[in-house]
């Protein structure tokens, strides 16, 4: 099920909000796939993220979440490195970020704030809350309609059973049982 979540209307232009809409769902499932492979580094925390340009589908950048290392190294925020060391800061508006799991309010503002054109994630936050996995319960949706410029347009449930997998049936240590 694939559950297309639009930003709000009143700041973004017709093409943005047409971004996502216009890639043929099997470009997103290729590139979720991709993701569900990264995220398949960290059996605890499975959040894999990989960026492509929107109109080649090409992945230029790939994250795993790292927040054992540092606390803001979610996959999102490692695959947005990433794609700097390699491109640099710029460009964002091309590009398509896919996440395993529905990004939280730092990465979704770090995604927001760095122009990104989408952002497709497979589980909801909920579900990864159902998971064990702590979650600060606000929406990437509500992180983007409170931008009060051009945010990225937003799909929700791509291979969401696939991905509600690896958060359901993630390894947990002794401290998360």
């Amino acid at each position: 099920m694939c559950l297309g979540i639009a930003a709000s209307a009143r700041s973004q232009t017709p093409v943005q909000q047409r971004i996502l809409a216009n890639i043929p769902i099997k470009n997103h499932e290729r590139a979720m796939t991709a993701a569900i492979v990264a995220a398949l580094q960290n059996p605890v925390y499975p959040f894999g993220a990989v960026m492509t340009i929107a109109r080649t589908g090409e992945i230029v950048a790939t994250g795993v979440n790292a927040s054992s290392v540092n606390p803001t190294f979610h996959g999102e925020i490692v695959c947005m490195n990433d794609y700097l060391k390699k491109f640099g800061n710029k460009n964002w508006k091309d590009l398509i970020l896919y996440t395993t799991g529905e990004s939280c309010p730092m990465c979704m503002s770090a995604l927001t704030w760095a122009g990104i054109g989408g952002v497709v994630y497979g589980s909801s936050i909920r579900t990864i809350s159902q998971s064990g996995i702590r979650q600060i319960n606000i929406s990437s949706r509500s992180v983007v309609e409170a931008a009060d410029f051009s945010p990225p347009d937003l799909l929700g449930g791509v291979l969401e059973k696939e991905c509600d997998a690896l958060f359901m049936n993630r390894h947990r240590t002794e401290h998360q049982a």
